[in-house]
């Protein structure tokens, strides 16, 4: 299975055709006058990655049924759902050839976005942070899988496992008494430096306000099996 060359997606790897994400800064005339939430303009980012990117067709959203509860739902000006069943009128933004992943399994779309990159793709995982602690060990196993094929020279990086955690536990709004923990960004925060070098296998960025959750993007999915 190794030597299969389709599940060494390094060799397969194309680097995405990022925008500038200086052009969705907002502009902000006088402080506390406009209100937007912090996801917003990262769903406008993510749109246009789709747009950009639509010919290689090398990028997709991982989610549980919360996209647009993420306000993440920009992407569905471009983008649609996967779904291969039958569809009716009635239907939100499903087609057999969307590359926005929704279903109400953590673990599908941990799994699914691991798959993905091992094939030499890119892709997000957005959730709520009360449920990203059932990924946890999956995202833990992955990240020894990176450690274990840096010593192995014909194994090529794979691009970055993104997860962005939404809701997070210090938020007590309209479902503010979920069991929100902190858990998987401290499995993130705790991952320690690989042996000698300045490798690392996680890199944890904490947005403190609405424009910052576009800075690390660019660099987050660009290839690095190390991030």
């Amino acid at each position: 299975m190794g030597a299969n060359p389709h599940a060494n997606g390094g060799k397969l790897l194309v680097d995405l055709d990022m925008p500038d994400f200086t052009s969705y800064a907002i502009d902000v005339k006088k402080p506390a006058t406009q209100y937007y939430g912090n996801t917003q303009q990262l769903g406008k980012l993510l749109r246009d990655i789709f747009v950009r990117n639509a010919k290689q067709h090398n990028f997709r959203l991982f989610s549980p049924d919360e996209t647009n509860s993420n306000r993440l739902g920009d992407v569905f000006e471009v983008e649609n759902r996967t779904f291969e069943e039958k569809t009716i009128p009635i239907d939100d933004h499903l087609s057999p050839y969307g590359r926005v992943m929704e279903v109400l399994s953590e673990h599908l779309c941990e799994g699914w976005l691991e798959g993905y990159l091992l094939t030499g793709r890119h892709g997000l995982f957005a959730t709520y942070e009360a449920f990203a602690m059932i990924i946890d060990s999956m995202m833990i196993q992955h990240s020894k899988w990176l450690e274990g094929v840096i010593s192995l020279p014909w194994r090529e990086p794979i691009a970055s496992l993104n997860i962005l955690l939404t809701s997070t536990c210090w938020r007590n709004d309209h479902n503010g008494f979920k069991p929100s923990r902190p858990r998987t960004y401290r499995h993130c925060a705790f991952k320690k430096r690989y042996r000698s070098t300045y490798l690392f296998t996680a890199r944890c960025q904490l947005p403190t306000f609405r424009r910052r959750p576009l800075f690390p993007q660019p660099k987050l999915c660009q290839p690095d099996c190390h991030r």
